[in-house]
């Protein structure tokens, strides 16, 4: 019986998490300066997340070396997340290379006995592990490749992993990013129930920056992006106004699917001391019964 219901308890969980799609969490960046954007990944200023958010841009960095660590909460008026991240890559000749971890904590959950009484509790996580490559093809263009290894563990009797890859592409010139990626292609999840596919999404961004006067640009990006199964489109637009690349205002609103993201705005700011950084975001809005109010992210990094 308490075999049972910690299965029951699983999928209950699963159930309201996941709606129908296994390890959503592979669509939640870890990046605080991806959510000041309304969630979009593909063409943003290169930092150490980077290395999991668009392979392909690595190459394009102004610096040799990022690091960056992150800590995010995820509907803490809600189920109470957490979503931790660590990255960093490095660029040698044409080639770049990066690693990366991202951690997904859920709320804990109560298990019963055969007597309806309460016997434990169990804290569901999610995580993800990824190596990632990008080629300069020429000045403007490169390819790169993510693989990742992902761990789901939602009950003492529910327990998964599979292997994904990311592929991408990113065009800059001057002012213009232009970037493509399909990510998340790879096995089901079984936990020992039958398989659950993956939350594949295919993905195009753009990054225009306009010059407004000395030291002060601003930046306007968007996002749009189609999650196989289930079939969603989610988009992202957000404007980044930097004063001499030291001091970063941002804000955003992401277009999301009840059954993937919901909607959301989004604001943030990042800072640049030496050679670290400091980036926050914080969510809001997204309509009445918006469960990522408050959410609320920090990232610190370094480059040189």
């Amino acid at each position: 019986m308490k075999r049972v219901s910690i299965i029951i308890a699983a999928f209950l969980f699963m159930a309201v998490q996941m709606n129908g799609q296994s390890v959503p969490f592979l669509n939640i960046n870890s990046d605080p300066y991806s959510h000041s954007m309304g969630g979009a990944t593909l063409t943003l200023e290169q930092n150490a997340f980077t290395a999991t958010n668009n392979a392909s841009a690595m190459v394009f960095a102004p610096n040799k070396v990022y690091g960056g660590l992150s800590y995010n909460t995820w509907q803490p008026d809600f189920l109470n997340n957490t979503n931790m991240g660590i990255a960093t890559f490095s660029k040698v000749g044409k080639w770049a290379w990066g690693v990366s971890a991202k951690i997904f904590g859920y709320e804990s959950y109560k298990i019963t006995n055969d007597k309806g009484g309460i016997s434990d509790t169990y804290t569901p996580k999610e995580s993800s592990f990824d190596l990632s490559g990008a080629y300069t093809i020429n000045e403007n263009l490169a390819a790169g490749v993510t693989l990742r290894y992902i761990s789901s563990d939602l009950g003492k009797d529910a327990s998964a992993s599979g292997i994904a890859a990311d592929i991408s592409v990113t065009y800059m010139k001057d002012a213009l990013k232009l970037a493509a990626a399909i990510t998340n292609i790879g096995s089901e999840m079984d936990y020992g129930y039958g398989g659950y596919k993956l939350p594949s999404m295919a993905k195009f961004g753009a990054n225009y920056t306009l010059e407004l006067a000395s030291e002060n640009t601003l930046a306007l990006n968007v996002e749009g992006g189609l999650v196989m199964k289930p079939s969603a489109f989610m988009a992202a637009v957000g404007a980044e106004y930097s004063y001499n690349d030291k001091f970063n205002v941002r804000a955003g609103y992401h277009i999301g699917d009840e059954t993937v993201i919901p909607s959301y705005g989004s604001v943030g700011l990042g800072v640049k001391v030496w050679r670290l950084s400091l980036d926050a975001a914080y969510l809001f809005g997204g309509g009445e019964n918006s469960t990522l109010d408050g959410s609320f992210g920090i990232a610190l990094g370094y480059r040189f």
